[in-house]
């Protein structure tokens, strides 16, 4: 007799989508999408393009060629669909459903890992997805080419884990900081980001408003220096000062500017308005913004997003959210199982025992 009792790997990772728990606006929206579709309901839908983006699946066309797979045909409970139906399904998704699903998973990560609010750490950064003019008119940014950009908060944890909190899908065209207010919504956590939102008024109203920041200034930016704080020798830190930002036109309140040596490179000068914490620390704080620039690589490289499915604009925004969606899908098997690798290193073990029991999935991670 078979030992495995469980359910297909592939089958948990999609157990945590919970359709009927959804809101009574997003399970009309459902209806609505099943009264017109003949073969590809929602819920196979949405199965079907987790699995491709997880599976790394270069195109719709490519997915239907799939279905010729007994195990993924048993899985979907589909023998074969178009590529038409696919690209037809992918468009008449309803981003609200998908987002609304994205924050149901996000809250089953908010249970399995409670944060103090002073001492949660959200990276804010932007990438931009480039993609042919021709196909993609609407997206229209650069004289030859199209694209979109992706605002994303992520929540750091450490550095083998962070995930994604809020995001919001815009043409490239737009400027970071316009999206800046939106991410800002939780009072004494603290905020990192580049300069590309660089707003003396924005860090003031942060400031006032209780929430804590640690950003990077720019080369000219104007410093008034009031005071000097001690600098441990030893750490790389070349200074900590107590400063304002601005002109005589507008001066910020008092902020704290940390500069730190960096070989062969110009130094960075990190402002922030922590004054509890160690310059050192603060450091570390910016640095762990190279943690989102991984993050938007690993996605660009391993969830599909370097190929869409779709060239309408509401197929690419879908695909967007898809994407983040298989994230907090494998990071819940990680929190479930308490595994120490990264979620893009689970995603890899998945992708290879997706058909096999779930309790050998689990084997794989147990010490010898």
């Amino acid at each position: 007799m078979d030992k495995y009792k469980t359910k297909t790997t592939i089958n948990k990772w999609f157990s945590y989508i919970k359709l009927d728990q959804l809101s009574f606006d997003s399970r009309q929206a459902i209806e609505q999408f099943d009264r017109y579709a003949k073969k590809l309901k929602f819920k196979k839908a949405i199965k079907l393009f987790l699995y491709a983006i997880n599976d790394e699946t270069e195109s719709l066309r490519h997915l239907d060629q799939q279905l010729v797979n007994p195990n993924l045909k048993k899985v979907m409970g589909i023998d074969s669909i178009s590529y038409s139906q696919l690209s037809r399904a992918l468009r008449a998704l309803e981003s609200s459903v998908l987002l609304e699903i994205f924050n149901h998973l996000l809250s089953l990560v908010h249970k399995k890992t409670e944060v103090k609010s002073k001492e949660k750490l959200y990276l804010i950064d932007s990438s931009t997805f480039s993609f042919s003019k021709n196909s993609y008119p609407w997206a229209h940014f650069r004289p030859t080419k199209a694209g979109i950009k992706l605002h994303l908060k992520v929540c750091f944890m450490n550095e083998s884990w962070v995930h994604p909190e809020q995001f919001e899908v815009s043409l490239a065209s737009e400027h970071d900081h316009e999206h800046l207010d939106v991410f800002i919504n939780e009072p004494l956590a603290t905020y990192v980001f580049d300069r590309g939102y660089l707003d003396f008024a924005q860090f003031d109203q942060m400031h006032w408003d209780g929430y804590f920041f640690v950003s990077r200034i720019k080369q000219n930016t104007k410093v008034h220096v009031q005071s000097h704080l001690d600098v441990p020798k030893g750490t790389g830190i070349i200074s900590d000062q107590l400063v304002q930002l601005g002109s005589q036109v507008y001066l910020t309140s008092l902020f704290r500017l940390v500069t730190i040596e960096r070989k062969q490179q110009v130094n960075l000068r990190i402002i922030t308005n922590r004054m509890d914490v160690s310059a050192e620390e603060i450091s570390k704080m910016y640095q762990s913004r190279w943690q989102i620039e991984l993050f938007f690589k690993h996605i660009k490289q391993h969830m599909t997003i370097k190929n869409y499915f779709s060239k309408s604009e509401e197929g690419v925004e879908n695909q967007v959210i898809l994407a983040l969606i298989v994230y907090l899908l494998t990071l819940l098997i990680k929190l479930e199982l308490d595994l120490k690798q990264t979620v893009f290193h689970i995603l890899r073990h998945l992708r290879a025992l997706q058909y096999e029991p779930f309790e050998l999935f689990k084997e794989i991670f147990e010490p010898d």
